[in-house]
């Protein structure tokens, strides 16, 4: 569910505090009473990260409790129970209850909002104090229904058979990739993340793909890579390395989150980052809500940069100011891929756009997440396949055999201008380092720039050659300083450029290990 607080209003068009609900939000409304009237009894919608669910399910909480029908709302998490009671509060002024462990049960509420894991242990229990709710709904909701499948959900779900039920998702697909069909028996495909971006309501993406990781051998469990086989090829000090470096290059200080193998994994990341002097936290499933709310509240006022973790925000959480995404994991699931994708997917003042840098390969094995996707119910089956029709196939990101940018679908290279004869050929890349896709050609005032800082920052190194200024511009833009450029002052370095300059460092420093390794292994 999607706590962001985007605008809304009721469906019949008045204005709630102030907010105004957008057209596909109240068509989603709409679509989902259209099924319910065509016979069907469990509906899911699939609207993308970011669009703004939980203002859906609010006024649909609203419109039911206004004909005197009660709702359980489901979740799986307890910060989201407390976020979207506020919501339902200052938004909607509806009062709702809570059932969750270490909150006060109030009764004759016709509203609740629900703790899975709660829910679930209290069905075992006779004590009328925690059953006599149970049995009384009229309409369950269930945040991020691809877990709806599970034996938790399931064992509350199936306490209410007759009862009509709303899954809300991106990603309508279990982890071993099948459908949800075996619980709903309706989808509607509200809005999807490429309309959101080209209407202004989601950030746009920049790629940087890695150089490809050997994943052969490693076997498939529940349709994803085996987590103990992957951490034997991500947990190195090289690859790890990598992550940092190249965060140093193209992170430019923004503010990151990190999806890992395992904790030992994020944990070797955190350390890496902090050795590089950049302020980093891990996170995991047993650090407390009290050690979450900390880590961003850091991270909120710029005293981290860096988040790691496991599996934890893969969904759910809402730090609209998150611009940089780091996959440092591989994945098979592409409902994993884009949940990870769309934590830094939202719109917030000052942000220009999202960086994914990915280290796992997960954008060439699952696509650019503005791609179509038709979503299927069928459980028997892979739940997804990409659009395409005659005029457009959908194809993976190429590299440009002349100059080697990276981009998507083109007729020509949008750097070079080459022609493009066929796409969808594997990216070849090495070293680790990242490749953005769809790379902007330098300007003559970047490289005026650039030049200007090289010539405040080598007098400042041991070695003060002023034969490194020319060498280090040949090496950032592949060309001499033109002539033109004598005039160019020393500028005052920027942080972008600092990073810069610690990433090569970083590469030198390993190239160097590198022949000392193979020297002493001949």
């Amino acid at each position: 569910m999607d706590f962001d607080g985007t605008t809304y209003s009721v469906d019949t068009g008045e204005i709630v505090n102030g907010f105004v609900l957008r057209e596909y939000q109240n068509e989603a409304i709409e679509a989902a009473r259209a099924s319910f009237l065509e016979g069907k009894r469990r509906v899911v919608i699939v609207a993308a990260t970011g669009s703004g669910k939980s203002p859906i399910a609010g006024q649909m909480i609203k419109n039911a409790i206004e004909k005197n029908k009660k709702v359980l709302f489901l979740v799986h998490r307890r910060n989201l129970v407390f976020q979207f009671k506020e919501i339902l509060d200052t938004k909607f002024n509806v009062s709702c209850g809570v059932i969750m462990s270490q909150v006060e049960f109030k009764q004759n509420r016709m509203c609740y909002l629900a703790s899975i894991q709660t829910l679930s242990r209290r069905a075992n229990l006779d004590e009328f104090e925690h059953n006599n709710f149970m049995m009384d709904f009229d309409l369950i909701i269930i945040d991020e229904c691809h877990r709806s499948l599970s034996t938790q959900y399931q064992k509350v779900l199936n306490m209410y058979p007759d009862v009509m039920a709303i899954g809300f998702t991106a990603t309508p697909v279990r982890a071993d990739g099948r459908g949800l069909g075996e619980y709903f028996d309706d989808l509607l495909d509200v809005v999807d993340t490429g309309w959101l971006m080209d209407q202004g309501y989601l950030s746009k993406v920049r790629y940087y793909v890695p150089s490809e990781i050997d994943l052969e051998g490693i076997k498939t469990v529940l349709g994803d890579y085996d987590k103990k086989e992957i951490d034997k090829r991500v947990n190195t000090p090289k690859l790890i390395g990598d992550v940092v470096s190249n965060w140093l290059l193209y992170g430019q200080d923004r503010k990151t989150i990190v999806f890992a193998v395992n904790v030992k994994h994020s944990i070797s990341i955190r350390d890496a980052f902090e050795r590089s002097g950049v302020s980093a936290m891990h996170l995991d499933a047993k650090s407390t809500d009290e050690e979450r709310d900390y880590a961003f509240r850091q991270m909120e006022i710029g005293n981290i940069k860096v988040i790691c973790n496991v599996a934890l925000y893969q969904e759910g959480m809402d730090v609209p100011a998150i611009s940089c995404v780091i996959m440092a994991r591989p994945t098979k699931s592409l409902g994993l891929y884009r949940q990870c994708i769309g934590r830094g997917l939202r719109i917030y003042e000052g942000k220009k756009d999202l960086v994914v840098l990915d280290h796992g390969g997960t954008v060439e094995q699952n696509g650019l997440v503005s791609e179509k996707v038709i979503w299927s119910l069928d459980s028997t089956k892979k739940a997804y396949e990409k659009k395409t029709d005659d005029k457009e196939k959908v194809t993976k990101p190429c590299k440009c055999t002349v100059c080697s940018a990276v981009f998507e679908k083109q007729d020509k290279c949008p750097d070079c201008g080459s022609p493009i004869k066929s796409f969808g050929k594997p990216i070849e890349t090495k070293d680790a380092d990242l490749h953005e896709l769809d790379k902007k050609k330098a300007t003559v005032a970047d490289k005026r720039q650039y030049l200007g800082m090289l010539k405040a920052y080598v007098p400042t190194l041991k070695n003060p050659n002023q034969k490194r200024i020319l060498g280090a511009f040949k090496g950032r833009f592949g060309c001499w300083p033109h002539h033109s450029y004598k005039d160019v002052l020393p500028i005052e370095p920027d942080a972008e450029f600092l990073n810069y300059q610690k990433h090569l460092m970083i590469k030198y420093i390993k190239g160097k290990s590198k022949v000392v390794d193979k020297l002493t292994s001949q």
